[in-house]
């Protein structure tokens, strides 16, 4: 048994030395093989310089720069795929919204699942807007009468369709290649996951805020919110279409 972690970044400088030390402190306890894949979109706060430097002493690091090309996350992830060497694959923030102790659950779990996803609105999972001192962003409204909306119209027993916290075979992507933009990549992967019958289960989970920095996700309640309604509206109608 080996795992992939892939990790894309942008100005992730604040925290990302940690996250990867807390990753491979994991697998390490466990004597698992593994590896971190770092995928970078051309950060310019030192995020870049630090992991270089990582390099010298964490043999199982990887670092790919994506320099020249349009930031998207599906292509990241794309990447990260391509140069990883491990059966099982585990994609997560970088930013430690989501937490890397959930990874234990993915190992336990991996010999039976093709992919477990991390959702954020099964009954025992927590939101870190719960605590009455913080502010949810706007984009948390937009997501989570999107992911009603999904469950509704595709898979009764899928909760979380823009999840982005994920444990799952690397057979899949024999003949399938992740595309779209930020929340509509995951869609598109749980619909080929479902028609394909691989074998698919959600756990709880309890989604923290960023260590440092902002968010990559976030949209203002301007055109760029009303285009991204938009866009995850027409992904949905599209996905209804494709599932029969």
């Amino acid at each position: 048994m080996g795992f992939s972690v892939i990790l894309p970044t942008l100005n992730e400088n604040g925290h990302i030395e940690d996250l990867i030390n807390n990753i491979s402190n994991i697998f390490e306890n466990k004597q698992i093989d593994y590896e971190i894949i770092v995928v970078d979109d051309n950060s310019l706060d030192g995020t870049i310089e630090t992991i270089k430097n990582m390099l010298k002493r964490n043999l199982n690091l990887k670092l790919i720069v994506r320099e020249n090309k349009n930031k998207n996350l599906a292509e990241s992830l794309n990447d990260g795929i391509k140069k990883s060497v491990f059966d099982n694959l585990v994609w997560m923030d970088a930013d430690f919204q989501h937490p890397p102790k959930y990874i234990e659950k993915f190992i336990k779990m991996s010999d039976t699942n093709d992919a477990i996803i991390c959702s954020r609105f099964l009954n025992n999972s927590e939101r870190y807007f719960n605590n009455p001192e913080l502010n949810k962003d706007i984009n948390e409204n937009q997501s989570y009468f999107y992911n009603k909306l999904c469950k509704l119209f595709l898979y009764k027993d899928i909760t979380d369709y823009t999840s982005g916290f994920i444990s799952i075979k690397k057979k899949v992507f024999k003949n399938y290649k992740l595309k779209g933009f930020y929340g509509n990549y995951f869609l598109d992967l749980i619909l080929y996951l479902k028609k394909n019958n691989y074998k698919v289960i959600e756990i709880p989970f309890k989604d923290e805020t960023r260590a440092s920095g902002y968010s990559k996700t976030v949209v203002n309640f301007n055109l760029k919110y009303i285009y991204t309604c938009i866009r995850y509206s027409l992904t949905l109608f599209i996905s209804f279409f494709k599932k029969f």
